[in-house]
Order: structure tokens, then sequence, then C-alpha cells
């Protein structure tokens, strides 16, 4: 026999084991190279955080009371739902004596946060579509053995110094995509900013610091949370709503999920402040890559015992040879390696000699070798005269000397 009440608590502890699962996951390194931590807070992080204020107010829609209404002029009589359906659509509040706000958003307003979750998405659209698939696989490399010891390290520091070497100077392309997407995320943003603030009849964009230090007034609501979202409203129903027989009924109605949508929406306000912050930072220091002072301050690792020169010297030189794509690119691979095998990485880089090196063909290299030692064991021929004026035989005409010449005899 079933047991009342055990799946809402199954359910319940199946969404706890769920979240306690994302905080002990590891989280996974970025290797894809148009991707980071600032576009994954928006099509991931912001991406979850609309839909659990969706999520949060649709199950508070479907599953308690949204609005109760009394009549004005009878508090005893029920009201009628087709009553009740309009003034879920144009509840209202009086700004002073005349002046009338409708709350068009009340029963709506969470069906936006699920539009832009959505359009939340769309910077990873972007960057996932930019991806190098060959110097993704690099850097998946790199991520999941930085943690070993052994060998493969070094391997890994020659594969990419081998790729770099070959594909120099092509990275520009990379470096404007990842620039790119987080522009549109910016965009993205600012757009999600000024849409709130169209729905929210323009008061998002002041809602924070307005509302602070978040201070109610439980018993006339005149503080800016509780007129931004006013849980007591008016509702009227005229001869134009064609319900009612030539007559105006006024009631008064509680609308409970505004207290759940001031809360929803200061988190959202205070996280895409803190958002477009971040997101305008980053991109300011992806601009300051131009500076050649400032690639030097963003590759500079701490010199390892072994190292033979200055690291501000073996930077200056591996700059000199590169793009903005190529700095970008090194900067990614730093995150991955540790200072000793960056700086070996560096110092690869900067040697002319071991780029020509390493772009050298093995197969050509040891051709090359076997003609040297050829060359080396060869013995002289002695039998090859020595090259001068007379020594072509076509230049002289062939005689049999060995017959007397009877044109000079005479006969008797």
């Amino acid at each position: 026999m079933a047991i009342i009440g055990h799946g809402g608590t199954d359910i319940i502890r199946q969404l706890v084991g769920n979240v306690v699962n994302i905080f002990k996951k590891k989280r996974a390194p970025c290797t894809a190279p148009c991707d980071g931590l600032i576009l994954k807070m928006h099509y991931q992080w912001t991406f979850w955080l609309l839909l659990a204020g969706f999520s949060a107010v649709w199950y508070s829609w479907y599953h308690r009371d949204v609005i109760t209404c009394v009549s004005h002029f009878n508090a005893e009589t029920q009201v009628r739902l087709d009553y009740i359906n309009i003034c879920l659509s144009y509840p209202y509040i009086e700004d002073g004596r005349t002046d009338r706000r409708f709350l068009l958003f009340y029963r709506w307003i969470h069906w936006t946060l699920l539009v832009l979750a959505g359009i939340y998405y769309i910077p990873r659209k972007i960057s996932k579509n930019s991806e190098n698939p060959k110097l993704k696989k690099l850097i998946e490399d790199l991520a999941v053995n930085s943690c070993r010891y052994d060998q493969i390290e070094k391997e890994l520091v020659d594969r990419a110094a081998r790729y770099i070497a070959y594909n120099l100077k092509t990275h520009n392309g990379l470096y404007w995509k990842f620039l790119i997407c987080n522009i549109v995320a910016l965009a993205v943003d600012i757009f999600s900013f000024w849409f709130l603030n169209f729905v929210l009849q323009g008061r998002f964009i002041h809602y924070g610091w307005m509302a602070f230090p978040f201070t109610r007034d439980p018993v006339n609501f005149s503080d800016y949370m509780s007129r931004t979202f006013p849980p007591f409203a008016k509702c009227e129903l005229g001869v134009t709503h064609k319900l009612v027989a030539q007559r105006t009924e006024k009631f008064g109605c509680h609308l409970t999920v505004m207290e759940l949508y001031e809360k929803v929406f200061l988190g959202i306000w205070v996280w895409l402040i803190f958002l477009i912050t971040v997101t305008c930072m980053y991109l300011i220091f992806l601009g300051f890559m131009w500076l050649p002072y400032f690639r030097l301050l963003m590759l500079k690792v701490a010199k390892p015992p072994n190292a033979r020169s200055t690291v501000s010297d073996t930077i200056v030189s591996v700059i000199g040879c590169c793009k903005i794509g190529d700095v970008y690119l090194l900067y990614r691979l730093k995150q991955h390696l540790s200072h000793a095998r960056f700086y070996e990485l560096l110092t690869r880089l900067s040697d002319p000699e071991l780029i020509k090196t390493m772009l050298e063909d093995p197969a050509d290299r040891a051709i090359q070798a076997r003609n040297q030692e050829n060359l080396r064991n060869r013995r002289p021929n002695m039998n090859i005269p020595s090259k001068g004026k007379f020594t072509n035989p076509n230049l002289f005409i062939k005689q049999d000397y060995g017959r007397p010449n009877t044109s000079i005899l005479v006969g008797d």
C-alpha cells in the first residue's frame, strides 16, 4: 500500500541530493579556445539562475492561490472566477489621487525569465561554432595531464612548441572570435537589463540602490520594494469589460506572489550588475593585450633554477615574432602548465635555430644525414683524367698510322 506523503518526500530528497552533487562535483577545466570563465558565467551560471527563478515562480502559480479578492460593496460575497481572472491581468495601484499604475507584469513576468534564459545561451552557440578542434585537443591534453610529474609533461611541451612553431602568426582569428563572444555576452547583459526594466514599467534599473538599505514599511507599504511589487492592489470592472450589467464593480486584491517577486528580482538585479562589471573589466583586459608591456606582464612566470637568461628577455624575444592571436594562445597555454614548463616552452620559441629544427621533416633529416655519411666515406678515383684544355678527344682527327700513305708515292 502506498503511504501518503512519501512521494513528495522522495522528490525533495532527490532534489537536495542533486544540489549537493553539483557542489561536490569537481569543476571541469575550460579547454575550448573560444571559451572562458566569463562566458561560462553567462551561458551556464546565469542560465541556471534564471531557470531556477522561473521554476520557483511557476511552482507558486500552480500550487497555491496567487490572488485573493473581495468586493468593496459586500466583503462576504464570494468573487466569481471570471472576475478574478480579469483582476489577475489588470490589477492597479493609485499613484496620487487620479493616476493609476496597472501591474500588467504580474501574470506573465515569470515567462520573461524563461525567454532570457534561452537568450543567455547565445554566447555558447557562438563560441562553440568558433572552436579550433586541433587546438582544443592540445589544450585538453595539457589540462588532463597537468597534474602528472612524469615524462609526459615534457612531451606535451614538445607538442605545444611544435604546434605553435608550425602555426605561428595564424591565430589572430581566434583572438577576434573570442573577443566577439565576450562582446555578445555584454550585449546580452545590457539587453536583459533593459528588457526587465521595460517589463517592470521602468522600475528595475534603480531597483537595487533605491531599495537599499531594504527598510520595509509593513503598514503603509510605502518603501520602494513594496511600491515596485505591491502585495495589495485594486481591481475595477466596468462596462467595457462586458461582464457586469451596466455597473462598476470594485475589488480589493491580495497578490500573494509579489512577496516572491521582490526577492527573486533583487537577486537578479545584483547578479546582472556584477556580471556587467566583470564582463566590462574582462573586455578591457583583452584590449590591453595590444600593449607590449602588458603582454610582458601577462606571460611572466617565476624564474626556474635552470634558466640561462632572464624571463623578461625570453618573453620579449618571443613577443617580437608573435601576433596578438599567438599571445592570446600562449596566455591560454600558461593556465595549464607549471612555471618551469612554460618557461621551457618560451625558451624553445625564442630560439630561431630550434624552431627551424622543429619544423624540419624527420624523413628529410634522415636523408640528409645519409648523404653526408656517403660523402664522408667515398674513395677518390685515380683513373679520371684531370680537366684541361686538350682533354677532349673529339677535338682531334683520327688517323690510321698502321699503313703507309700511298698518296705521296711516285711511280717509276
